[in-house]
């Protein structure tokens, strides 16, 4: 935990990452590998030794992650994910983490990525389900929608639904492992609704964040990180029960 909370800027990020980070240990994934969407790369360097390739539709993203986590990645390159092609036979494992709710093609996605495997490859994916909107700090409808908006949830949609589309794509079986359970969702938002108080560059996490970088000394800043990391960290087991709200898909090719 003590990682995921010097990689996020805020203590929610770093608990919702935390069960992903957990599932995502258990996969074996087959060489070559492809992430999609992968940021600065420091999320993938605690689960990965190597990743053969990655992109990015961002070029700030990969001028990031070349420069934070280069020696993670044999390349990193700025590509839209809907025009994949195979390489050398075709990639073992194409991976993507909290990736495709974001992408508003998401169909075109998937195929791309299923053309791009090699028979017997996997697609490996953590997406967040539509029942996160019923396990929220506030039950209403016009709270769970400004949520969505927030978070940019284009594609927020339920395992059945997940389950229904990597069909169509011709997907040949999928594994789902849920993630998060609804208490440990409830808790998230309780957290990272403070943060998302305020508008554009003025929310109150990125505010916050702003002091705690400038304001505070090195060694107060560590005490409270380790100190925020225990405390998420106890509460990955109690904040456990209730339907599941995050999801790792494995589909094969």
């Amino acid at each position: 935990m003590t990682e995921l909370v010097d990689i996020y800027k805020w203590p929610s990020e770093a608990f919702w990452r935390s069960f992903e980070l957990r599932a995502l240990r258990e996969v074996k994934c087959e060489s070559p590998i492809l992430e999609i969407g992968c940021g600065n790369g420091r999320f993938s360097a605690l689960i990965f030794d190597k990743i053969d390739e990655a992109i990015d539709i961002n070029p700030r993203a990969v001028e990031s992650c070349r420069r934070i986590a280069g020696h993670l990645y044999g390349s990193v390159r700025s590509q839209d994910a809907r025009t994949l092609e195979p390489r050398n036979g075709g990639y073992g494992t194409v991976y993507a983490n909290s990736v495709l709710e974001h992408i508003p093609d998401v169909e075109g996605v998937l195929e791309s990525c299923y053309r791009a495997l090699r028979p017997g490859g996997q697609l490996v994916i953590t997406v967040p389900l539509k029942e996160m909107n019923h396990h929220l700090m506030l039950p209403f409808q016009w709270y769970s929608r400004m949520r969505q908006r927030q978070l940019l949830h284009l594609n927020l949609l339920s395992e059945a639904e997940w389950r229904s589309i990597l069909a169509r794509v011709k997907f040949s079986s999928v594994t789902v492992k849920h993630c998060l359970p609804a208490a440990a969702c409830k808790l998230w938002d309780r957290l990272d609704g403070i943060a998302c108080l305020g508008m554009g560059r003025y929310r109150a996490g990125a505010v916050m964040r702003l002091i705690f970088d400038n304001a505070l000394p090195r060694r107060s800043q560590q005490l409270i990180k380790t100190a925020v990391a225990g405390w998420l960290d106890r509460r990955m087991d109690i904040a456990n029960g209730g339907p599941p709200c995050n999801a790792l898909v494995i589909a094969r090719k």
